[in-house]
């Protein structure tokens, strides 16, 4: 090999683990903004706007409506890298965010919420192809774990200036948590902004239909409807029914997300050696025995551990990334994760307002649980239909 091609090859080494630094460094700061925006907005909805099941139901549907446009809105898009697509909708994020908590009536948080959830949309659906690309092709489920590891650190990081906020602020003062939030999202954009080719997953198709792509997006829907019922109903149980603070709302969170650091590369590395199908079945069986209980127990103590269990088994739900890119045709992984969002969508807009008005024709917090179990068990048998592939050898 000639001194030139060398240097060049080095060139692109170098260049390549500049890439990885701004990635991981635009993760982190998206997962700590996030994570302190999460962390409060329930207790803030709640308390500031004085919502109730039903409200916070409507809500969640109203704000998942973009991700039904995730597949054309990446479309559009497509003549656009993937990094600089992600920037865009870091920005109108962050912007989001930071005005949260100015006008806390339910139109403003409505209104608001729909337009940070279009930023947000575009940055979920190019954030696993530019973690792929940068993989060049190697170990995608350890990658993919590990980025889930450095969102996992970061929420620590997000939820314990949340919870030294949550001390030193009089009661019921949100505003400074969602200022805070905006601007570290902001410099996720000018992180992931910056990426160079490195990032690009090649020409890419504006919206694909193939039949050989129908499972990834049932899986998608169910784990959509699944995910809905769960984050939106465990927490605001806890909340509501059990009247749980805010300091242990971040409590538990925090938890999870040091469990999730700690989980989620090993849960990479098993996809990457095993295959997805076997962690997918294990992940399945997880979420009917955690809706079960939900469903069921009425022991606050069980009900901490049932939520801090579907966190962790949530790493699992990275073999449907791998699954996709295994099958995926080239130039088709970026469109096809867009219409999987758009899948997992559908069930977004119509499940939070349907399990809230189950809960309150129930009277029953416990009724929208039940359906998550039909759900995971629907999910579980779609998973066997995941085609086995051969294990691989990869480094510890």
């Amino acid at each position: 090999m000639s001194g030139t091609a060398e240097l060049n090859l080095e060139a692109e080494a170098a260049s390549l683990r500049q890439d990885w630094k701004r990635f991981v460094a635009g993760v982190f700061l998206f997962g700590f903004g996030f994570a302190m925006y999460n962390g409060v907005f329930q207790n803030f909805f709640k308390e500031a706007v004085g919502a109730k099941e039903f409200d916070l139901g409507l809500l969640e549907s109203l704000r998942e409506v973009p991700g039904l446009l995730t597949a054309l809105t990446a479309g559009l898009l497509a003549a656009i890298a993937e990094a600089r697509v992600a920037a865009i909708g870091l920005a109108i994020t962050a912007f989001g965010i930071a005005a949260t908590g100015s006008f806390p009536v339910m139109g403003f948080i409505i209104g608001i919420s729909i337009f940070w959830s279009i930023g947000f949309h575009l940055y979920a659906t190019m954030q696993s192809p530019i973690t792929l690309a940068l993989a060049k092709g190697k170990e995608g489920g350890r990658h993919l774990g590990n980025m889930s590891s450095v969102g996992a650190v970061a929420t620590i990081g997000g939820l314990g200036t949340a919870y030294i906020l949550s001390q030193l602020l009089p009661k019921g003062t949100y505003q400074p948590y969602f200022w805070i939030a905006g601007v570290a999202i902001l410099g996720a954009a000018c992180c992931i902004g910056t990426l160079s080719h490195h990032s690009a997953g090649g020409k890419r198709q504006p919206i694909v239909f193939r039949k050989e792509y129908g499972l990834f997006y049932l899986l998608s829907f169910l784990e959509g409807s699944r995910r809905q019922i769960f984050s939106i109903f465990a927490s605001f149980t806890l909340i509501l029914v059990y009247k749980v603070p805010v300091q242990n709302m971040l409590a538990l969170q925090f938890l999870n997300a040091i469990l999730i650091a700690i989980t989620a590369p090993k849960m990479g590395r098993l996809i990457d050696k095993h295959g997805e199908r076997g962690p997918l079945l294990y992940y399945g069986l997880g979420l009917v025995f955690v809706f079960v209980g939900y469903a069921t127990i009425k022991r606050i103590e069980v009900l901490y551990f049932l939520f801090i269990l579907d966190n962790v088994l949530f790493t699992f739900g990275n073999g449907f990334t791998t699954y996709l890119h295994r099958i995926a045709r080239p130039g088709e992984l970026t469109p096809c994760v867009s219409m999987g969002i758009t899948m997992n969508h559908v069930a977004a807009v119509t499940v939070p307002v349907g399990g809230a008005y189950l809960w309150k024709v129930a009277g029953n917090y416990q009724a929208p649980f039940w359906v998550g179990v039909v759900i995971a068990v629907g999910s579980l048998i779609a998973t066997r239909f995941i085609p086995d592939r051969a294990p691989a050898t990869v480094e510890a």
